[in-house]
């Protein structure tokens, strides 16, 4: 006797994890965007900028100054780690450049 076993496949859960649930990540991510830290980070970057700042292209910035001052921190670092660093900072500015930040 042959033995077969067919799984139902929805379009929502085609590589994803669950679409009945939101992932820990999902969570996360729309709590911080909602928090009032990153609201007024927004606001003091529309305001430094002289251009509407949504929180996620806060985010970006914030990223891209930790990346920056990691790159720049006057430690005596490892060159490998230092080319992680500044590889690591173009890659944040690449995120910038694609959130909408020039």
């Amino acid at each position: 006797m042959k033995k077969e076993m067919s799984l139902p496949v929805s379009v929502l859960d085609c590589g994803r994890v669950s679409a009945s649930r939101p992932s820990l990540f999902a969570a996360f991510k729309a709590f911080m965007l909602r928090s009032a830290p990153v609201l007024f980070l927004a606001s003091f970057y529309g305001r430094l900028l002289e251009m509407r700042v949504t929180p996620r292209q806060a985010l970006h910035l914030l990223h891209a100054q930790c990346a920056f001052f990691l790159l720049l921190l006057p430690l005596p670092f490892a060159l490998w780690l230092r080319a992680i660093f500044l590889l690591w900072f173009a890659l944040v500015l690449r995120q910038c450049r694609r959130a909408g930040l020039r």
